[in-house]
């Protein structure tokens, strides 16, 4: 190649990607790291930047309460809006990393509102105007803010979906809660599983799905709100079940394979994880906040592992290069830009293919969240120890399924494991038996194999 050979190529390449990068220039080019999170007080000081900077995605994923709006006055949204512009770590990540975005209810200028918010179109200018998006996008020509890019070249493609759970969805529900909920960060919303009830709308419902029609290897559906959690009282899928079974079965439908959900709101951050019949399993990683913490979690009997309380960010780390074949990694960082959750995930896991695993060895050892488990398994007989020797397992395998007694110092009661698709995790219940209320199991118990592929 001569010497102006190159000089042309590198400045053909310089003005392509001349500017901030935008996740149009990642069509061709293979995507490794996408960084996300959400709840980002414009009032605050705002230090996780420096990590998030430090780390160098590819493109950053802003899930929703961006800012805390929560205001008729456009001039005000937009004011506030400027506060973020203006923080040198966000001026930093916008020159250095590709930026896409959703909203969340603060940023859409109402706390906890739906499609009822009266000035939905001016705060969607506002939206568009500060992060830049193209005069012939797209995303200009429909209501709402819902969009996807596709991102890297065939083989290597991920598929960005950014829904939008506030323009369409029917306003929730409240219910009365007690003292002891609220102790137990339980909120106060009921569900709705009438015909009539939303989350989406049926126009982005029917532009969904001819999103996952779409070739891609990866799929990161990106959402304001948590799809995979139970319910717990606060905003969630799990509001609307008939709304979050409609998602699971449209997946289904259309064999959308490498489905991973981003979510944000909840102002701690966690995995959840849920296998659905005829699915392979699905992951749920939620980051918040940015700035905005709580002081405890609400329960979730999908999550898997510890919820984080802290200042953080989500990342997914691809590594396409992997043998014997691309592996997705979901981590937590810290303000400090320490991972404090991982988990890995093959690419393979998610697929319609994915064959179960029905090898039980007769003793291995679990990571659990309530310690670490030693499970023994004889024919249908199955016995263990769990967070030390005091704890006690008795239980009965029949398909995937273990129930039984536990026992230890303190308590005793019953529980239920479920053996996952691959064979490397457990999800379950447990209860004790002097609790009061209607559910004899209502706290989660998951364990994850110590050797296990995921």
């Amino acid at each position: 190649m001569s010497m102006m050979t190159t000089v042309l190529t590198t400045l053909a390449v310089s003005l392509v990607f001349a500017g901030p990068p935008r996740p149009q220039d990642f069509q061709d080019r293979p995507v490794s790291r996408i960084a996300f999170g959400s709840c980002a007080n414009h009032e605050s000081p705002q230090p996780i930047w420096e990590a998030v900077n430090r780390w160098h995605p590819d493109v950053f994923v802003f899930l929703g309460d961006n800012v805390y709006g929560d205001t008729e006055d456009m001039v005000v949204l937009a004011d506030k809006y400027a506060m973020l512009g203006a923080k040198p770590g966000y001026e930093e990540l916008k020159a250095n990393s590709a930026i896409a975005a959703t909203w969340d209810d603060h940023d859409y200028g109402a706390n906890d509102a739906g499609l009822e918010y009266s000035k939905k179109e001016a705060s969607k200018d506002v939206f568009m105007t500060f992060f830049e998006e193209p005069e012939d996008s797209s995303r200009r020509t429909h209501p709402g803010i819902y969009h996807s890019y596709l991102l890297g070249p065939p083989g290597q493609r991920v598929q960005l979906i950014l829904l939008d759970v506030r323009t369409f969805r029917t306003p929730l529900q409240k219910r009365e809660i007690t003292p002891a909920m609220e102790e137990g960060f339980i909120g106060p919303y009921d569900t709705r599983d009438d015909a009539e009830s939303t989350m989406l709308g049926e126009a982005q419902w029917k532009w969904l799905e001819q999103q996952l029609q779409e070739p891609a290897d990866l799929r990161v559906f990106g959402m304001s709100t948590q799809f995979l959690p139970v319910f717990n009282g606060w905003e969630a899928w799990a509001n609307m079940p008939h709304e979050r079974q409609r998602l699971i079965d449209l997946i289904r439908r259309t064999r959308a394979e490498g489905v991973v959900f981003i979510s944000g709101d909840t102002h701690w951050a966690e995995v959840s994880r849920a296998e659905e019949p005829g699915l392979y399993p699905l992951y749920d990683l939620t980051s918040s906040g940015l700035t905005e913490v709580w002081t405890g979690v609400a329960p979730n009997r999908n999550r898997i592992g510890r919820p984080y309380l802290g200042a953080n960010f989500g990342t997914i780390e691809i590594d396409w290069e992997a043998k014997p074949g691309p592996v997705v990694i979901l981590g937590i960082s810290d303000v400090h830009g320490r991972e404090v959750i991982r988990r890995r995930v093959p690419l393979s896991d998610l697929d319609f293919a994915l064959e179960p695993d029905t090898a039980r060895p007769p003793t291995a050892e679990w990571s659990s969240s309530r310690g670490a488990m030693l499970l023994s398994i004889e024919g249908d007989r199955v016995t263990g120890t769990f967070g030390g020797p005091a704890g006690t397992i008795t239980g009965v395998l029949k398909g995937d399924t273990i129930t039984g007694t536990w026992s230890s110092r303190q308590a005793n009661g019953p529980f239920k494991l479920t053996f996952s698709r691959t064979g490397s995790w457990l999800h379950g219940r447990y209860g004790m038996t002097d609790q009061d209320g209607p559910d004899p199991m209502p706290w989660s118990w998951t364990a994850h194999l110590r050797s296990g592929r995921d």
